[in-house]
């Protein structure tokens, strides 16, 4: 994964986060991902997996489609 689309998914992760109103160290607990990990990945220096995205989509009760870069656009 690039950079810069390691970024845009971290931005899109880190608002559906605030927008569903679960603190960071929830985010982590009900995730199963470590704080130092989900850090990581919502400041960009790690890729996502799926299953990272998986489980913090079901914490955040969205789809996974919708933590993608560009998908509140392509619902618009």
């Amino acid at each position: 994964m690039g950079t810069q689309l390691r970024h845009l998914l971290a931005f899109e992760v880190e608002g559906a986060r605030v927008h569903a109103g679960v603190s960071f160290a929830q985010l982590s607990d009900r995730s199963g991902i470590a704080p130092a990990a989900l850090a990581d990945l919502l400041e960009g220096r790690e890729d996502f997996t799926v299953v990272d995205l998986a489980c913090i989509a079901t914490v955040l009760g969205v789809s996974v489609t919708a933590l993608l870069p560009g998908a509140a656009a392509d619902d618009a």
